[in-house]
């Protein structure tokens, strides 16, 4: 084993080690919450999508504040108006949770479990393109064929989770 081809394999999986375990709390809420095993179930109408601007110039990007009327399963609690995700149209109807935060509403189901596990195979596989690109560079051929078929079922798990999700 070269010293190329470890470079190549530990500091990326080093980074993503630190990244996954950064994002654990994050992911594990949006999953917990999708599978139904976190929060108040109900069904979500979304009312409204507000565009807002973030940042000035090149830099400058458009964001969605979206709201949906929130129905409990449980028919003894009233109807709330509450945030929501923004990948969403006004008057779509979905399945969702109220988070035990109350501040939000996430999607259940296969849509929800997909838009949880966006950002973790986005970040996994950005960081086994950066050692698959650190191998070409290294020429090191044991190197470029891990990477490569460990960035592979990553770039499909993310372009699945990019058309499901949202």
């Amino acid at each position: 084993m070269t010293v190329g081809m470890v470079l190549c394999l530990v500091i990326p999986t080093g980074l993503f080690i630190w990244l996954m375990v950064a994002l654990a709390g994050v992911v594990t809420v949006e999953l917990k919450a999708a599978f139904g095993h976190e929060g108040t179930p109900g069904t979500a109408t979304v009312v409204s999508c507000e565009p807002y601007t973030v940042g000035t110039g090149r830099s400058r990007r458009t964001n969605y504040d979206c709201e949906v009327h929130f129905v409990f399963d449980d028919r003894s609690k009233q109807p709330i108006v509450v945030d929501t995700v923004p990948e969403v149209e006004v008057g779509e109807v979905f399945a969702g949770v109220l988070t035990p935060e109350g501040d939000r509403v996430l999607p259940t189901g296969e849509r929800g479990v997909w838009r949880a596990i966006l950002v973790p195979s986005g970040i996994a596989f950005g960081l086994a393109a950066m050692a698959f690109l650190c191998a070409l560079m290294t020429r090191s051929r044991k190197a470029i064929i891990w990477t490569g078929a460990l960035g592979t079922p990553l770039l499909v798990a993310m372009i699945v989770a990019i058309v499901v999700g949202t």
